[in-house]
């Protein structure tokens, strides 16, 4: 019965740990592609890089996620209409960005 309830309990975590690494926002687009790598299927990857670039976007790290699409888009999935989605949205947010500083640094 011990022996049960330890091996429960050590599933548990690891499953745990392997959802926490899989939907914690990585701290860069390369950590994000290097944990997918990992990963044994390229449609396992590109769901996990879509994530990423989804977190990286909605933190205004709008190169991040451009920098993870193009990864889907070069090397996983060149037909992804999410990542291209994503990759335009994310280089408009860029170009507004890059806009705003140009207007304040004139003024």
């Amino acid at each position: 019965m011990k022996k049960n309830f330890f091996f429960t309990v050590v599933v548990v975590l690891v499953l745990g740990l392997f959802f926490y690494g899989c939907t914690r926002k990585a701290e860069s687009s390369q950590e994000a592609i290097e944990i997918a790598q990992a990963m044994e299927t390229a449609e396992e990857q590109v769901d996990y890089l879509i994530k990423q670039a989804k977190a990286f976007y909605n933190s205004d790290e709008f190169q991040q996620a451009v920098n993870i699409t193009q990864h889907i888009l070069r090397h996983l999935d060149r037909d992804s209409q999410e990542a291209k989605s994503l990759m335009d949205k994310a280089r408009e947010a860029l170009a507004a960005q890059a806009q705003e500083a140009i207007s304040g640094f004139g003024q």
